[in-house]
């Protein structure tokens, strides 16, 4: 259901561009020559005559010729006088991620409240046996004190059925979620088995995943802001708040 439902984000996307996918047989057969498991999303006009981009189901954008016979992987760069020197790119994914994130699916969240005035929300992709999501969340005192408010998502790194997709399932089942991912992580941090599993119930784990895997996240902790903007990897709980403006 989840996947249909982005799917369907997608098509308006390539709606409000003016711009279906399936106008594009070339592509398509270009990219199934790439591999026959990807598949084209969108696609839209780029300032450089001749060059469409191409965004595929994992989430990356490339940039093809009409024919599909020539593409390239990365970065489009704009530097003009006007305009200065900006990554297309980065400007482009930073919006798709900003509405993506605006979905009942990222709704669905572990929130641990800024305390006070909420200076600013970020949202956390993690998994609980990750180091660094370990260590970020140990701070999660001192950033909420400092008025961020973060919103976890699951991304069980080792995929869905993994030990770590269980513990998140059960951590969002548990009678106090926040405080059984906070037990989570700091038990498998000390090399504890996980704590007992509480009663199934419906969790968006799994949808949180196939979120992350469509945003093309490679890794966590991954936050994104409320811009949009993506900064991967831990950053200490000053200098998250330094990088957020907040004094």
């Amino acid at each position: 259901m989840f996947i249909k439902r982005l799917f369907c984000f997608f098509c308006l996307s390539a709606l409000s561009m003016n711009s279906w996918a399936d106008d594009y047989a070339d592509l398509h057969a270009s990219v199934a020559r790439l591999n026959p498991d990807l598949q084209i999303i969108i696609v839209a006009e780029t300032p450089m005559i001749g060059i469409l981009k191409v965004v595929i189901n994992t989430g990356e954008t490339i940039y093809m010729s009409a024919d599909g016979n020539y593409f390239l992987a990365g970065n489009l760069y704009q530097n003009t006088i006007e305009e200065g020197f900006l990554n297309l790119t980065e400007v482009d994914q930073q919006q798709s991620r900003k509405e993506i994130m605006q979905s009942p699916i990222a709704d669905k969240a572990w929130v641990f409240n800024a305390l006070g005035e909420t200076k600013a929300s970020i949202t956390v992709f993690t998994d609980v046996d990750c180091y660094y999501c370990q260590k970020l969340h140990s701070e999660i005192a001192q950033i909420n004190a400092l008025g961020i408010e973060v919103r976890y998502l699951a991304f069980p790194r080792a995929g869905i059925g993994s030990s770590s997709y269980q513990v998140m399932v059960d951590a969002w089942c548990a009678e106090d979620p926040n405080d059984f991912l906070t037990k989570a992580k700091q038990r498998a941090q000390a090399g504890m088995p996980p704590l007992a599993s509480p009663t199934a119930c419906d969790n968006p784990v799994a949808d949180h995943f196939a979120l992350s895997q469509t945003l093309a996240l490679t890794g966590t902790p991954a936050m994104i802001l409320e811009t949009g903007e993506l900064w991967p990897g831990y950053l200490p709980a000053d200098e998250l708040a330094r990088r957020l403006g907040i004094n």
